[in-house]
């Protein structure tokens, strides 16, 4: 046996076990360049041009001298020689290697044979995990992802409906696929709607189409016209938003309601194709990017701007299936929903909660897609703003002044970008708590670059939080209050606004009230950031539920800026000697802290709540 080189989905080589063998990253690429163009003789200068494009001619070669040291050594350890060199070009030794792609290329067999095998290798798009290595090979690697969807279109074409039978399957994720990329493919997408009236899911699919496509009255308000991509010049050269339509995870796999839940959420996929103004990732594809451990950067990876996010959730002796809508660029909520799942009736109702579902996403991405071309009109500036608020989840100072930099990036490209006006704002407001030194320029600063976000955009939901949160820390109570309500009246659903909401709650001495907002958060955004469980904790400590407050607090992935309310929890629990372990963690981080000069800094509006504070700090050792 020959070994194997993958290429669609992560490029590796594979030995005869098929087992992955260690290979230089650009020799990887040499092979694939090889196997993909069909040459088996490259050309050296051409192949340095393309994997170097954005380097000096000269130092591409010594590049290319480089790779080809390294892949001849480890040629050598393999004890096979792929590829030998010239001077002047690059060879393939025939008969040592096999690809995936020979499955993509071979003519073999009639037209059902032939669509069959494209269709079950080209699930996984052409080297999906690549990074960029330049505009010449990404624009290469573009070129060839073109041809697979073309060629499994035309072979799709060619086998329906010979294969709409036994191979329905294959044929329905083929379809899904290709409209993955051209949601208004009016061919493909008979194809699709005939496979499932071939099932005999003539009403399932059609309360899905129809949900989709004529905007047929449901639940809620939906668009009074057909949901398109809104007219305008702009707007006609725009590709359609991608959506992914994440399978809900559960414990219980194999579970009535998890089976369910995971078979409708295929079943919306399906009819959301019919949908022009969005681009529906593939099911296949969604489970995959459901188990990636960094979905963020997934996302942007894969240029996704909404994911319908699901998860099932028990309440008592029954489960319920969540679901929302989140907008990738400002991790914002656009909408939510809960379905309870009745043991009987699951296949009843799966009528009516796909319906819903489908209606909800059509009518919230139509309404969604000013503010989305907002923040990706200028994909450097977006860029840096995603980077800046990847920073901003981590609660330490490098991480916070790595932020700001990149916000500032983000205005340095699009003066009037609001978001990342907003992004600045937070990261002054978050320095300013982490030092714990009072500085009122910090304060200051983020004031001013709330109420720019407010002025250059004043739909903003977050530009009205961050400025409700300065007021809180200048101890104007009433209107943190005020601003927070915008905020959330502008967006219902955005967990980081209700939790800053919960935050100012908790504060002007209504902790009860925080402690139900912070948790209304944490169910929206069950991965939440450390501050809504810092917040939880402080919502908690000033209801007197000190072991719920060391519980929240423990949820935190880093806890020491909650050190100090962790040392009054155990201090009034009476436990001196944890409560000392937490006073010595906050004079190693602040070894000038001084509590009566804290107690003068934090925002807290009645005397009875600070006053409860400063006793748990008293009786921990401060």
């Amino acid at each position: 046996m020959t070994y194997r080189l993958q290429t669609l989905g992560r490029l590796r080589l594979l030995n005869e076990a098929g087992r992955e063998v260690a290979f230089p990253e650009k020799g990887l690429l040499i092979l694939c360049l090889a196997i993909a163009n069909g040459h088996r003789e490259q050309s050296r200068a051409e192949t340095a041009k393309l994997l170097w494009d954005g380097v000096e001619p000269s130092q591409a070669y010594v590049n290319l001298r480089k790779t080809i040291s390294r892949i001849t050594a480890q040629q050598m350890e393999l004890g096979r020689t792929f590829l030998t060199f010239s001077q002047s070009s690059i060879l393939l030794n025939p008969g040592t290697l096999t690809s995936d792609l020979d499955a993509v290329t071979d003519d073999g067999g009639d037209a059902v044979a032939r669509f069959c095998r494209i269709a079950t290798v080209l699930r996984d798009d052409f080297l999906k995990d690549a990074k960029s290595h330049g505009k010449a090979l990404d624009a290469w690697i573009s070129h060839q992802r073109e041809t697979h969807m073309s060629l499994l279109r035309e072979r799709l074409l060619a086998a329906t409906p010979a294969a709409a039978g036994k191979h329905r399957e294959l044929l329905k994720s083929a379809a899904m696929r290709l409209l993955e990329r051209s949601p208004s493919d009016e061919e493909v997408r008979a194809i699709l709607k005939s496979a499932l009236e071939s099932e005999g899911r003539h009403h399932d699919a059609q309360v899905i189409f129809d949900s989709v496509s004529r905007s047929v009255p449901v639940i809620g308000s939906l668009p009074s016209a057909p949901v398109e991509v809104l007219v305008g010049d702009d707007h006609q050269q725009r590709k359609p938003p991608r959506l992914v339509l994440l399978p809900p995870n559960s414990e219980r796999a194999d579970s009535a309601a998890a089976i369910f839940a995971s078979s409708l959420i295929e079943d919306v996929t399906i009819g959301l194709c019919a949908l022009r103004s969005v681009s529906v990732i593939a099911p296949y594809t969604a489970a995959q990017i459901g188990l990636q451990a960094d979905k963020a950067n997934t996302y942007e990876r894969h240029t996704i701007s909404y994911i319908l996010d699901t998860r099932l959730t028990d309440e008592g002796d029954r489960q319920s299936l969540f679901a929302q809508l989140i907008f990738f660029a400002s991790d914002e909520v656009i909408w939510a929903d809960r379905f309870n799942l009745v043991g009987d009736g699951l296949m009843q109702s799966r009528r009516g909660i796909a319906h819903r579902i489908a209606s909800a996403i059509a009518s919230q991405v139509e309404r969604n897609e000013a503010a989305r071309h907002a923040y990706e009109r200028n994909g450097e500036s977006y860029r840096s703003y995603l980077l800046g608020q990847r920073y901003l989840k981590h609660l330490n100072l490098p991480e916070i002044r790595r932020a700001r930099k990149s916000f500032r990036e983000a205005l340095s490209d699009q003066r009037d970008f609001a978001p990342a006006m907003s992004g600045l704002a937070r990261s002054y407001f978050v320095e300013w708590l982490l030092t714990a030194r009072g500085d009122r320029e910090l304060l200051t600063l983020a004031e001013r670059h709330a109420r720019d976000a407010i002025a250059a955009d004043e739909t903003l939901a977050s530009g009205h939080r961050e400025l409700g949160v300065v007021k809180l820390y200048l101890r104007e109570f009433d209107e943190s209050v005020e601003f927070h309500d915008r905020a959330e009246e502008l967006s219902p659903h955005y967990a980081n606004v209700i939790a800053s909401y919960a935050d100012t709650l908790v504060q002007a001495s209504r902790p009860g009230e925080g402690l139900q907002k912070i948790e209304a958060a944490i169910d929206l955004n069950p991965i939440a950031p450390d501050e809504y469980f810092w917040t939880a904790a402080g919502a908690s400590y000033s209801l007197g539920h000190y072991e719920q407050a060391l519980a929240y607090i423990d949820r935190m992935r880093d806890r020491t800026p909650a050190d100090r309310l962790s040392a009054a929890s155990w201090g009034m629990l009476g436990d001196r000697r944890k409560a000392r372990q937490f006073v010595r963690k906050t004079l190693d981080v602040h070894p000038d802290f001084d509590l009566d000069r804290w107690m003068a800094i934090v925002p807290i509006r009645e005397d009875w709540q600070r006053e409860h504070y400063r006793e748990g700090l008293k009786k921990a050792g401060f």
